[in-house]
């Protein structure tokens, strides 16, 4: 009877052990995401003004899931889906998870192996020092992503998905966050003998960042092939630089786009104040293009943006906002204020917008 009790307490014990076991090795999932949405007035000049509900615009509206499991001795594993949202109407354009779909294996020595749809290293450098995070219509991304007008976007692209923000298929290796202040990695996207129109593009690049107490300045590279660039690979290049000080952030970046004999440079110059729960933000950003467009010249084209925002923190999830923006063409250039009627070259456009953010 004694053996029995034993036997029953050890078996009980085993059991216990095992389910610790199998809790511990379950990966950790979190849902995560942003809901941001406000009132955007935009017009422009000569044409026309209209007033809309937007959605994120002081950061992008999203929702996603990411988890990680602890596999021991500095190693884990972890994916990452994220999903667009548009606050305004519901909706998830594009669908699925194309803000970013990876999964992971990582070292703390190491570094990472990230496969799948993710930021390429030009748009993470970029982004990084725009105070505008990048959305909005403050955001420094809007003098490259319009496919309206002629520039290397265009030419490389047309109106297909293009690599400026975001490329398919790709494998990285990212390097581990250390004490020196080292971060950045490689990328590789593979082309799977698709097309631009179906967002399958063959890229390769990389990122390399130093930090040394408040400052901080990073670089990245990436070329990008498809059935559409047949005079050659689309170059994107990026450089910038910030500095940290008690009382304000400043920044400065360079992004130059080439394909074939079209080139444009965007120049960032950027502030951003905290003054407790407030917070005021400014940029300066302009486009400048050279070269030609198949027979079209696009010398002396350029545009100007200039963008002033503010920010009330409620809390730590949750604020409200205001943006102030406005873009100067010159030559036929042709962008335009989100939001606002389509102008005909050398046409200006300004807008507001102010609404609510909140994370989760």
């Amino acid at each position: 009877m004694k053996n029995r009790r034993t036997n029953a307490k050890t078996t009980f014990a085993l059991a216990l052990l095992a389910l610790s076991g199998a809790a511990s090795a379950q990966t950790s999932v979190t849902l995560f995401g942003v809901v941001d949405a406000g009132v955007r007035y935009a017009k422009t000049d000569g044409v026309g003004h209209v007033t809309s509900l937007m959605s994120g615009s002081y950061s992008s509206a999203r929702y996603g899931f990411r988890g990680q499991e602890d596999l021991g001795g500095g190693l884990s594993a972890s994916f990452w889906l994220e999903s667009f949202l548009s606050a305004d109407t519901g909706t998830t354009s594009p669908p699925g998870f194309q803000r970013r779909s990876t999964v992971s294996l990582s070292h703390t020595g190491v570094g990472e192996l990230r496969l799948g749809r993710d930021y390429t290293p030009t748009h993470s450098n970029w982004a990084r020092f725009d105070p505008f995070g990048y959305v909005g219509i403050g955001a420094n991304q809007l003098l490259i992503l319009s496919a309206a007008g002629n520039t290397p976007v265009t030419a490389a692209f047309g109106t297909s998905p293009n690599t400026i923000q975001r490329a398919s298929n790709t494998v990285q290796f990212l390097l581990p966050r250390n004490a020196w202040g080292v971060e950045g990695g490689l990328t590789y996207g593979f082309h799977e003998s698709g097309t631009a129109a179906a967002d399958q593009h063959k890229v390769a690049g990389g990122r390399l960042g130093i930090t040394a107490g408040k400052f901080f300045v990073s670089a990245a590279a990436l070329n990008t092939s498809n059935n559409l660039t047949t005079l050659g690979k689309f170059k994107d290049r990026a450089i910038g630089a910030s500095y940290d000080a008690p009382m304000v952030k400043v920044s400065a970046a360079v992004r130059r786009l080439e394909y074939a004999t079209a080139q444009q440079t965007n120049t960032l110059l950027a502030a951003s104040v905290p003054l407790g729960v407030h917070q005021i933000k400014a940029s300066w950003n302009r486009s400048d293009m050279d070269g030609r467009v198949g027979t079209t010249s696009i010398d002396g084209n350029r545009t100007d943006q200039y963008a002033l925002g503010y920010v009330y923190h409620l809390s730590k999830r949750s604020r409200i906002y205001g943006t102030y923006a406005r873009m100067s063409n010159k030559g036929n250039a042709r962008f335009v204020i989100p939001g606002a009627p389509a102008g005909t070259a050398g046409v200006s456009s300004s807008g507001f917008e102010a609404g609510i953010n909140h994370d989760f």
